[in-house]
């Protein structure tokens, strides 16, 4: 539900090893969401296709707000960034994709918080489980208590920018049929279970150290 491409500018992972990546590790497809930009998503859709796999890939983007970054799911039209979370949420939303917080809650990236006050933002889940988190364990605990004491729908995602971290974060969702609009009307409505682990410090340091 949170995987970035060579198109966000800090990643290593082009669309076609993204695909090869989901194959290997079984998954059904992923959400592409690359840092204020929806070029990532349509390479990786178009690659899905040449490829002639069965994955499922739903375009998406990483919107830097002013306060925070939030995943827009489920859309091919960038959104301008630097805007508040709330203009935010209402463009995403009007160019027909759902809206999930990434990260709320972080040290190092930037995440819009916890606080009661983002329960009227309009948001449509929380991403309670996010691989590149640290400390990932105190983290995900509090994000997953504040997602069950407002009710509110929780997603999983390895924030992946190199291959190696695709799928250390995934999310199970319970869907009658298989298809983009059913996923994202299954997260909207909470038929999600959000599972994962952390990036483990090898491949923290490996990232670093390509980047460079």
């Amino acid at each position: 539900m949170h995987v970035h491409t060579c198109y966000s500018g800090d990643s290593l992972t082009t669309p076609s090893e993204l695909i090869a990546q989901l194959k290997r590790k079984r998954l059904d497809g992923a959400v592409i969401t690359d840092h204020d930009t929806v070029l990532g998503a349509i390479k990786t859709v178009e690659a899905n296709r040449s490829s002639n796999e069965k994955l499922i890939i739903i375009p998406g983007i990483e919107v830097s707000t002013r306060d925070g970054h939030i995943l827009g799911v489920g859309l091919t039209k960038p959104i301008p960034k630097g805007l508040g979370v709330k203009e935010t949420i209402e463009l995403i939303h009007e160019a027909g994709g759902i809206t999930i917080a990434a990260h709320p809650q972080t040290l190092f990236k930037d995440g819009i918080g916890l606080s009661p006050k983002i329960l009227s933002l309009g948001l449509d889940a929380l991403e309670v489980v996010n691989s590149s988190l640290f400390p990932f364990k105190p983290l995900t605990k509090m994000c997953k208590r504040f997602a069950e004491r407002h009710n509110m729908p929780q997603t999983a995602g390895s924030d992946s920018h190199m291959p190696e971290t695709i799928g250390l974060s995934y999310t199970i969702i319970d869907v009658d049929e298989v298809g983009v609009d059913a996923i994202i009307e299954a997260v909207r409505r909470g038929s999600t279970i959000p599972l994962g682990k952390a990036v483990p410090v090898s491949l923290r340091i490996k990232k670093i150290l390509k980047m460079k």
